[in-house]
């Protein structure tokens, strides 16, 4: 019998590339003022849809003499977070309810109905934040 002799043949493939990378500072420079123009288009819709919450809101409120509608606020907490709420001592019972009364959601109704708004309005602005930082 005769012997086999397989010759195996090696391959090898090398590639070698250089990668120059041009307008890193131009990148830099509107990644900053992409920041800072989103932040102003975010707010600018936060304020906007957070005082229509505040509206819908009062409208929601009971009112007998008025005085729970007009403490209902939006504060700023810190950047893009509020506080949302109602100072009234008793505008907890009335939104809440007790054993005696049933609850008449006033503040949660207006973050219920306007949250999806507040979401597609800071959408806008972040599209809207991106397109004017590209042409720039």
């Amino acid at each position: 019998m005769k012997s086999l002799r397989r010759s195996v043949r090696r391959i090898i493939v090398s590639v070698e590339m250089q990668v120059d990378v041009y307008g890193i500072p131009e990148l830099q420079g509107k990644m900053e003022y992409f920041d800072e123009t989103m932040r102003g288009f975010v707010d600018q819709a936060l304020n906007y849809e957070l005082k229509a919450m505040q509206d819908t809101a009062q409208y929601f409120a009971p009112k007998r003499t008025g005085y729970l509608a007009r403490t209902i606020f939006v504060e700023r907490v810190r950047e893009w977070a509020f506080k949302f709420g109602a100072r009234a001592p008793y505008a907890a019972f009335v939104e809440f309810g007790t054993r005696f009364m049933k609850p008449r959601r006033f503040l949660s109704r207006a973050l219920q109905s306007g949250m999806p708004e507040l979401v597609r309005q800071v959408n806008l602005a972040i599209e809207q934040a991106i397109a004017e930082a590209s042409t720039r």
